[in-house]
């Protein structure tokens, strides 16, 4: 997609937009990679408060 669009070479965000603007397919790739992207970082957010929780849990059990 980003070939034949001419993109994707430069490092950043701003050319991938104006393109999208007038490319529906990659708008809708877009969206798709971000909502993708924000249910990862969710996933991983809670994880991480997971792990400190049980690792709180445990470190309590401790007997020093």
């Amino acid at each position: 997609m980003e070939r034949e669009n001419s993109i994707g070479e430069e490092v950043g965000w701003s050319k991938n937009v104006e393109v999208a603007k007038k490319n529906p397919k990659l708008a809708k790739m877009n969206k798709k990679f971000g909502m993708i992207h924000g249910l990862s970082s969710l996933a991983n957010i809670m994880s991480f408060g997971s792990l400190a929780i049980h690792s709180w849990y445990l470190a309590g059990k401790l007997d020093l």
